[in-house]
Parts: structure tokens; sequence; C-alpha cells
């Protein structure tokens, strides 16, 4: 697995820690679940949400207590590809943390949290042969061309993992950087650069179809399998969209639960720091493929309090893929959806950038700029690495005989899998406490309901006129905007509760109503007959139910 040159890593301190202070592996998963069902039986439970192709088990986890039906749930989710397993230890700590520091949310809210979607290709990270695996374990035949993972990687320098193999090539499309020969960057200027580079994944063309490494093992990227904006025909796309067990069996029981206010996901994505803009032209399409204004700005509203609890001025740009579940969660379960990493390598401004372990490959380089470490995630990796005392990250090109390449300078070598967005343990203990208060105070600004100028008039023959109206009191719509165009969401139901001596003389006994922004009410009047008691109710799955009882007389 990654190794670093630290000599003392740091636990958490509460009490998340796993085998060797590495990220966890399936087994680890379980137990930790385990673990916290056995400690916290009353808000605590987890279930086997289904089974992958390769016989892993999807994990559900669920924190609260109290009535499911109508208390606001918040879902977390990691591991939809196996890239990133920064994330799966954040969802773990984040429930640990709402069991032993949640207080008042464990019986305010459910939250929700699949660790591992996608475990056949987390596993991938502790296997005997490591790399960046994204595909379940679905026997697939990605380039189509009539058999089955018959062009894998392969370990050409021997060193147990996956990294790249660079040719000297006049035709290349890459070159090193000009700060640091670990950095492969594009090519610019052809007739400025003496040594040009084709640059594959390390292994070989078994098939010889002039491709490498494009039919290994699995499968489907469920990350790329989800409905909305689905790649079809892509390399790893899946037959259909959510053609795979795991993605079915997560949008079945999402769309059971409608209390689930918002989604939040761990993954090599983020727009919690670079939330997405609203756009006439995306939302006037048949296809909606932006947010819609009111959800745009609660967006921002929302990124603006991640911001107070993490820096997110150096936050690298990842886009939402096609067919990803965190653009899913928005455009087809019409939720709240907010992806980010775990965590990001943050810009560290030296005067001088040192390459000591590029082994003499360019002269004593120069000054890197804020702008250039900003630009260039690898710069900045190798930059923050070295300001930790971090050196095993970066397998050193080596020279080696390809049987593809005859008479070819060859090199392997590059980043270590996973190194880049995964970083030791004990730097995530940070992000994890940031996180949480993050969500402490998104939860305080989730819709709450309440009732105001609530008045009875009395007129004749015992006939009383009961009005007033119900507020948004809080920061965020009780619904998204697009969950009242896709009917996806359940309306604010208001409603009268009479005893059996009443009766209702005008109004309906209970009505429906489109999602409320902030500070937005709708008013209700109604005649009754009957002097007593009178309950009054509103509320939705997403919001809770707030009740207001009067006296008639």
């Amino acid at each position: 697995m990654i190794k670093f040159t630290l000599i003392i890593f740091l636990l958490f301190s509460w009490n998340l820690s796993f085998a060797n202070n590495d990220y966890p592996d399936l087994d680890e998963v379980k137990i930790h679940l385990e673990r916290l069902s056995s400690e916290y039986p009353t808000y605590f439970s987890y279930e086997k949400l289904t089974e992958s192709p390769g016989g892993n088990t999807v994990f559900l986890a669920k924190v609260g207590n109290g009535d499911e039906e109508l208390t606001p749930g918040l879902l977390f989710l990691a591991g939809v590809d196996g890239k990133h397993p920064a994330g799966t230890v954040m969802v773990l700590s984040l429930a640990e943390k709402l069991l032993s520091e949640g207080g008042d949310l464990l019986d305010r809210f459910y939250f929700y949290f699949v660790p591992v979607l996608s475990p056949d290709a987390y596993a991938q990270y502790h296997d005997d042969l490591q790399y960046e695996r994204s595909g379940n374990a679905r026997e697939t035949d990605i380039d189509r061309d009539g058999r089955i993972s018959e062009d894998p990687y392969e370990d050409l320098n021997g060193d147990g993992m996956i990294t790249q193999v660079r040719i000297q090539d006049a035709s290349g499309e890459w070159v090193t950087h000009e700060k640091d020969p670990r950095v492969i960057v594009p090519l610019k200027d052809r007739t400025k650069t003496e040594t040009i580079y084709r640059i594959i994944s390390e292994g070989i063309d078994n098939d010889k179809d002039g491709l490498f490494n494009e039919d290994g093992p699995g499968g489907i990227n469920l990350n790329m399998n989800f409905s909305f904006d689905y790649p079809a025909f892509q390399p790893g796309a899946g037959e259909h969209a959510v053609s795979e067990t795991e993605n079915r069996a997560l949008a079945d029981f999402l769309f059971k639960r409608w209390n689930i206010y918002a989604v939040f996901t761990f993954a090599l994505e983020n727009n919690l720091s670079h939330p997405p803009s609203f756009d006439r032209q995306k939302v006037s399409r048949r296809i909606i493929t932006g947010p819609l204004e009111r959800d745009a700005a609660s967006a921002n509203m929302v990124s603006s309090k991640f911001s107070d609890h993490w820096t997110i001025d150096d936050a690298p740009e990842m886009k939402q893929g096609p067919g990803s579940f965190s653009s899913w969660a928005y455009f087809h379960y019409s939720r709240f959806s907010f992806v980010s990493p775990a965590w990001w390598a943050p810009v560290v401004v030296n005067e001088s950038y040192e390459d000591d372990d590029a082994e003499g490959e360019s002269e004593a380089p120069s000054a890197v700029s804020e702008k250039e470490l900003k630009d260039n995630y690898d710069l900045r990796y190798i930059q923050w690495a070295k300001s930790e005392g971090i050196d095993d990250f970066y397998v050193e090109w080596e020279e080696i005989k390809h049987p593809d390449f005859p008479g070819r300078k060859v090199e392997v070598g590059g980043f270590k899998p996973f190194v880049r967005n995964n970083p030791p343990l004990n730097f995530l203990e940070e992000p994890i406490d940031n996180y949480f208060s993050f969500i402490q105070d998104f939860t305080n600004a989730m819709p709450k309901l309440e009732f105001q100028d609530v008045e009875v008039e009395k007129l004749e023959r015992n006939v009383f006129r009961v009005t007033g109206r119900v507020v948004n009191t809080s920061l965020l719509p009780t619904s998204t905007q697009l969950g009242d165009r896709t009917r996806w969401v359940r309306d604010t139901r208001n409603r009268i509760l009479l005893n059996d001596d009443q009766e209702l003389l005008l109004g309906h006994h209970r009505t429906f109503h489109k999602s409320l922004d902030a500070g937005e009410y709708f008013e209700f009047s109604w005649l009754v007959s009957g002097s007593g008691s009178v309950v009054l109710d509103a509320g939705s799955p997403m919001t809770g139910l707030v009740e207001f009882s009067l006296e008639l007389k």
C-alpha cells in the first residue's frame, strides 16, 4: 500500500484507526460498522444494500431515531469508484462523529451512509497489484472485439503497482515541465522542444490493436452509469444507464426515501468549492442541463457556508462527469446534490521550488508561482509533499525494453497510484472536523416551518374563522425548484384536525403547496362550526411536521 516516510501517525481522537494506519479494506469497513452498531444501538444500524458482481457487499448505514417518514434526511456516499478511499474514511468518520458529538441532531434528522458503493473497484487498493481502478467486476468486453479482459495492465518494472510508460517519440504530445521533470504536461510548441514523449499506462498491447490496457479485469464504472447525461457506448459506461446492481439498488432505496433533503458525495468532483452558476440557456432546453435559478442561488449560499469551514480559494476544479451519481442526484432525483473530494493538496508557496528527488534530470529549478501551483495540481502536490516531509510518492523513471517499441527509449515511472488525492490518514483529521462543522451549519440552514399570525374570529351561531400563514423561517427552501417541476418531491401539506363535534364549513381539510423559499409563506383560512380544540399541522418528509393547537370558544 502507500508508504510514506512519516515516523509517527496521529490516531483519530474518535477512535477511527485501521491496520498499519492505512486506508481500510472491505473487511475493516464492515468491522467498523459492526462496532458502531454495538456501541450505539439506539441510533445506529446498517444493512446489506446489495451485492456487487464480484461478490462484495454494499452496505447502507443509518443514524437517527423516531418517525423516519417525517424526519428530514441527508445521504453521504463515497466509493462510487475505486480511486478515492479517502472518501470512505470521511463517510465512516462523519457517521462516528455524529454518534459521539451530534447531540440533538440524532433526534432531529436521519443520516444515511454508503461508505463504498463500488467495493469491487475499491478492493484494488489492497490488491497485490495496486492501481487506480474505476470498474466493478462485471465481465465486460470494453473494446468490443469479442474477447473479455484480454488486454490488462502489466507490472513491467516489478514494483507491485501500475504507473506510466513514456516513450521518446517526435510525434508525441507530452513534455516534461520546465520547473520539474517529474511532471508531464501537454506539448504546446513542437519546434521549441527537444524531447517529446508518448504516454501510455504501464503494460503491453496484448491483443495488438494499437491500444494499451484498454480491456483489463472489470467492468463498469458506476460513476458513468447513472441516467443523467449517460455516455452511451463509451468504455466503462455499461450496456445501458443504471445497468449495474449497485446503482439500481441505490436508486431503488433513494426513490423510496422521500425524506432525503440533500445528498453529499465524496468523489473526485467538486461543486461545493465551485458551485455551478445559473445559465438560462441550459434551463430553457427540453432536457435541462443546468441548475434552475433558485437552486443555483441556494448552491452558492451553501458554498459560502462551506468556505466558512474550509479554505476553498485553492480548491482544484473537478468537473462532474457524464453519468455521474452527483449529477443524477440533482437532475433525476431532484435533491440538492453537493460533491467534493475529501482532501486536496493545499498551495504551499516557497521562495524556491526544489526537486531534490528528480535525480538530476534538470538544472536547479526556478521558483514556482502561486498561479502555477493552482494551475498544475502535480506541481502543487510535490511542493506540499516536500513541505510535509513526504518523499515516497513517486517512482523514478527506469528505462526498460518494451516489446511494442523495439529500439526505442522507453521508461516506466511517475506518481504512485492514489497518492495525489488520498493523503496519509492523519491529514484527514482536520477535513473531517471541518466537514462535520459544515454539516452542523447546513442542518441549521435547512427549512423550518412555523405557524404565524394565527387568528380565530368568532362569527355567529358558534361558527369560527381560522386564518394564518405557514412560513419557511430558515435559509434554504423546502425542496429544490427542480423538484416542483419534476414532481419528485412531496409537496408541503397543511391540515386542520377537528374533533367529532366540529364540522368544516369552508375550505379543505388538507391543502398541498409547492416549495417555499427562505421567508416565503402560504396562507390558510377555514370556517369551522363547533367549539373546542383544533390542531393545525404543516410539513413534508423533508421538513418534518409542525403543529399548532388552538381553542375555538
